[in-house]
């Protein structure tokens, strides 16, 4: 994913568009955010299962 970003935000023109770097940057981000969101209890669950001491 860092590669397309990198690729979408170095331009051979010279003019930097602010708008669609963060577009790319945006829809990038939000797939992980959402699936952090929806799965974030299982992850926090199994930070706790495998830090008990027994």
């Amino acid at each position: 994913m860092t590669v397309a970003l990198n690729n979408v935000v170095n331009t051979s023109t010279g003019v930097v568009e602010y708008n669609v770097n963060m577009a790319a940057a945006m829809i990038a981000a939000v797939p992980t955010l959402i699936v952090y969101i929806l799965a974030g209890r299982y992850f926090v669950r199994g930070l706790m299962a495998g830090a008990v001491k027994g």
